[in-house]
């Protein structure tokens, strides 16, 4: 398990980036969508919940060590506003951000989305060591 350093700056960036700035946009967020981020032996995961959505109406992009996924779902109007008792499947744009642990290699990134869950992988980079001559 990796340890990360705590950094009350970037909590606070979080919550502008994710909770205040769509308040001034007309899009939704979809903070309460589950995130996980975990790490294996050869790459860094991130999975993200997206149910309903189709693969050409997310894109996704990285932006130091974050991770930007944006998206828009059609509403369907089967249904006429007034006829619904509730109402909390999201429509319209959305727009996610999420922090990775560390600045990624996106060379070899690879994203699937597949039955709901967004996939998104990242290769750990090979670090080999670097002889210093000393003068």
């Amino acid at each position: 398990m990796a340890i990360i350093k705590w950094d009350p700056f970037r909590e606070i960036e979080k919550i502008f980036s994710e909770d205040f700035l769509p308040t001034l946009v007309p899009t939704f967020t979809i903070s309460s969508t589950p995130v996980d981020i975990y790490e294996t032996d050869k790459e860094l995961v991130v999975e993200v919940g997206l149910p309903g959505f189709k693969p050409e109406d997310v894109k996704v992009v990285v932006e130091d060590d974050k991770l930007v996924i944006e998206g828009k779902k059609e509403e369907k109007k089967e249904v006429k506003e007034e006829n619904y008792y509730r109402k909390e499947i999201k429509k319209g744009s959305f727009r996610k951000v999420v922090h990775l642990p560390y600045v990624v290699n996106t060379e070899k990134a690879k994203a699937k989305l597949e039955e709901g869950i967004l996939k998104i992988t990242f290769p750990k980079e090979e670090k080999e060591g670097k002889e210093i001559k000393i003068e």
